[in-house]
């Protein structure tokens, strides 16, 4: 099978046709840059901050590889999905690319699956209402009268239905429906993913299953489900599914290296912040100006009590102008304080030490960087020395 292979931010020059040339620009501007060259059929493609994967109409796959390696993004969304480590351990895995990655991933998810099913899916009540020749339930008599009129033989009743058409069991079988359309290396994948589905084929198909995820309060009954339904998670979030209908069916899992490294810095922050006076919170709406017109957001503040006290902003990718500082200083105006941290991979160049702006408070900004070049327990390492620099440049309180 035909197929490009790209590392974040690099260019390659390569053959495509107008069918995939469409689909790119169409569907994927944020993720791929597509310019035509003097040759026909050959275009430049860019990549931008993403890792993952995208199956063309052709079913030519372009593969967009992280520019940390492999291990590292795992032990990225491990941290963020799996805080805690209920589903992932520290153990580094044998694959080495991001389609390797991927079909880990959904190994995992079909493995958690098959074990719910085998210890017995969970149930649910469900309410009905239908019209039914006999009566079961609860006879809604106006109902009857207003749709029947003169038909005895027919009655609308409300009745309570003991079924597995439950939220988590709907998460369980889109997922596996949509992993159905993907070339496996492990061939058994197919016939594992298409039992599940059959096993669910009482469970509504429903589109809007990921939306269910975060609604769902887990409970004595339901905690066997957490891990699969975090997988579900982890594979929804950044797969798109166009379906197999349409003129231009494609496939793709790409993940936002920028969003995942924010989520990282707030999943450590959280954790190392919760037994101390301070806390966090993400994404806050803080007014620019004072007509209240300019919103915006800091990734990350850090408060002691009721008061902010640290601006945390990350930026997997540094700009090459200042850009990153004018942003630093609009938050610490907005949010009225004048100390913030600037965290950045330790692969991107930086200035050293710290920056101080000239202005009401003369606000300073420190660069932080992480290193990104281990696996797991590495990477764990680093988190918790980061965390300790960040909370060290907090002002002291009396």
């Amino acid at each position: 099978m035909d197929s490009i292979t790209l590392v974040e931010h690099e260019q390659k020059e390569v053959n495509l046709s107008n069918i995939e040339v469409d689909t790119l620009r169409k569907f994927f501007p944020k993720q791929l840059d597509v310019w035509p060259t003097q040759e026909p059929g050959r275009y430049l493609v860019k990549a931008h901050s993403y890792a993952g994967m995208i199956i063309l109409p052709t079913e030519k796959t372009i593969y967009i590889n992280p520019k940390l390696p492999i291990q590292t993004l795992f032990a990225l969304l491990a941290k963020v999905y799996d805080p805690n480590k209920e589903i992932f351990d520290d153990q580094p895995q044998p694959y080495t690319t991001v389609n390797e990655l991927f079909e880990f991933i959904v190994s995992f998810f079909a493995g958690h699956t098959e074990d719910l099913i085998a210890r017995g899916l969970l149930r649910g009540y469900q309410s009905l209402v239908e019209d039914s020749q006999a009566i079961r339930g609860r006879l809604l008599i106006a109902e009857t009268i207003h749709h029947n009129p003169g038909l005895q033989h027919k009655h609308w009743c409300s009745y309570r239905h003991f079924t597995t058409d439950i939220p988590e069991n709907r998460v369980l079988l889109w997922t596996a429906f949509v992993l159905r359309g993907w070339n496996y290396v492990d061939v058994s994948l197919f016939g594992r993913l298409h039992r599940i589905q059959h096993i669910l084929s009482d469970v509504y198909l429903d589109p809007l299953a990921r939306t269910l995820i975060d609604r769902l309060e887990f409970h004595r009954l339901n905690d066997a489900y957490k891990p699969a339904l975090t997988l579900a998670k982890l594979i929804l979030d950044y797969l798109t599914f166009s379906g197999s209908q349409g003129n231009e069916p494609f496939l793709a899992y790409l993940i936002d290296m920028d969003v995942l490294f924010q989520q990282y810095l707030s999943t450590i922050l959280r954790q190392e912040t919760e037994q101390s006076r301070y806390w966090t919170k993400e994404e806050e709406n803080h007014s620019l100006d004072l007509g209240k017109k300019i919103t915006i957001r800091p990734d990350i503040l850090i408060y002691l009590d009721d008061s902010p006290y640290l601006v945390v902003d990350a930026k997997y990718k540094l700009s090459a102008s200042q850009e990153d500082l004018y942003q630093m200083l609009a938050y610490c105006h907005a949010v009225g304080i004048n100390q913030a941290v600037l965290v950045h991979p330790g692969s991107e160049a930086s200035p050293l030490g710290a920056i101080t702006m000239r202005g009401p408070g003369n606000i300073r900004v420190d660069y932080q960087s992480l290193n990104l070049s281990g696996g797991p327990a590495e990477l764990e390492a680093q988190g918790k020395i980061l965390v300790t620099k960040i909370l060290q440049t907090i002002p002291i309180i009396g």
